[in-house]
């Protein structure tokens, strides 16, 4: 937005205009606070904690992580039931038969038998490779929860450089505002100034106090996220380096890598599924002792069975139906991360081009409105321009210097998305 301002061109305007730089700038600092410089986009500039220090204090909070130990052990301890000759536990059965309730004429039978379930041909070999397959497929699920939990930690670190980069030109705003509405007030009392030129100075002072506490309040909201989500009270500096080019390659995507593993043990356990037709076998090793009657000796004899169940489509069909679904399932899920790991990359390097050249504009607008708002304070502190311009004048510096602040968070943002596009971790 462009502002036109009318001056009184006098003799002594022009001869002030003409006077040396140096008698400008002494007279500039002498009516208005010295401008602070502008906030880089770094959130935790303050703090000496890096990006991946706060990725992994988080990581250590995450269901997944505190989780890992035991779900590696679950899959060792599936594995080493997987070695063993027998299929599951065994289980023993005892028995007893007698003529006491009736005649009583002596007959006694003990019985005691062990059941020792086995694997069905082909079952433990497919047993063992699912177990493999998730085994191997672990890894790379954890690092991709780890890469989702990496975004996380970027957004908010981001969210959180903009809110303090606000807050900061929020205070310098205020400041700026109190120096003016004093200097105003001096020259009502002066009967330089008009009444309503000290209200509306005051009204700025207002206004810029409650955009400070909007700052402060916005601020301490995303801190508390923070420390939620990391358990940290420092924010790192989003100052993550570009990733070069053809620093990782499409198919080692941790995205990729865990959808491939996922369907590596949905096949493997389809297998399993197609391999397993009947319940398993079991051989049973019985020991018997028998009584006749009452004086009689007993005899001792050995019992042997095996248990071959039977398979069918009521037990397997509903089993290997589920499994064929489920890789259908992992197939498309597979396919679907593909296209999107494709589209955030290609997205994240567009964002990245235009923050470069929203940084360049913003600097631009920046560097005129400090020109404008440098001309403007000269004319008003003369008598050649009223209040209303010089405010107009304010806001627009404090606007050009806010968007070049946001662009230079914009563009660390755009190189950190940019890195959990490509599957990097800080």
């Amino acid at each position: 937005m462009l502002y036109f301002f009318r001056f009184r061109f006098t003799w002594l305007a022009c001869a002030a205009l003409v006077l040396p730089v140096a008698f400008a700038m002494a007279a500039n600092a002498q009516t208005q606070p010295p401008t602070a410089p502008l906030p880089e986009a770094a959130a935790g500039s303050r703090s000496s904690l890096a990006l991946r220090e706060a990725l992994e204090a988080a990581w250590t909070m995450s269901t997944a992580a505190r989780s890992s130990e035991s779900r590696r052990a679950e899959v060792q301890a599936r594995e080493r039931a997987a070695s063993s000759w027998i299929n599951g536990t065994p289980s023993a059965t005892l028995a007893q038969r007698s003529d006491r309730p009736g005649a009583n004429r002596g007959f006694r039978e003990y019985e005691a038998e062990l059941e020792l379930p086995l694997w069905s041909p082909g079952v433990r070999s497919a047993t063992q490779r699912e177990l493999t397959a998730q085994r191997q497929g672990f890894e790379p699920q954890q690092l991709m929860a780890r890469l989702k939990l990496a975004a996380e930690v970027r957004e908010l670190a981001g969210s959180l450089a903009i809110a303090r980069t606000e807050r900061e030109l929020a205070q310098r705003k205020h400041s700026e505002a109190l120096a003016l509405a004093q200097d105003v007030e001096r020259r009502v009392k002066a009967g330089e100034s008009a009444r309503v030129d000290s209200l509306q100075a005051q009204s700025q002072v207002q206004q810029a106090a409650s955009a400070k506490d909007q700052g402060e309040a916005a601020l301490t909201r995303l801190q508390n996220q923070w420390q939620s989500l990391t358990g940290l009270k420092a924010v790192p500096a989003l100052d993550e380096p570009l990733a070069p080019t053809g620093a990782l390659a499409h198919a080692e995507h941790p995205a990729l890598q865990a959808a491939q593993a996922q369907m590596q043990a949905v096949q493997a356990k389809l297998a399993l599924a197609e391999a397993d037709k009947r319940d398993p076998m079991a051989l049973g090793v019985g020991v018997m002792r028998e009584r006749e009657a009452f004086g009689t000796a007993g005899e001792n004899t050995l019992r042997l069975s095996l248990k071959i169940p039977f398979g069918g489509d009521n037990r397997n069909g509903p089993r290997i139906a589920a499994a064929r679904a489920e890789l259908d399932a992992a197939q498309a899920d597979a396919d679907a991360v593909v296209r999107q790991t494709r589209s955030e990359l290609a997205s994240a390097t567009a964002e990245l081009d235009a923050a470069r050249r929203s940084q360049a504009a913003a600097a631009e607008r920046a560097r005129l409105g400090r020109e404008v708002h440098s001309l403007v304070a000269k004319a008003f502190r003369l008598g050649e321009s009223d209040l209303p311009a010089r405010l107009r004048a304010e806001n627009e510096k404090f606007e050009a210097d806010l968007s070049l602040a946001r662009a230079r968070v914009d563009l660390q943002r755009a190189i950190s998305r940019l890195n959990q596009a490509l599957g990097i971790l800080p």
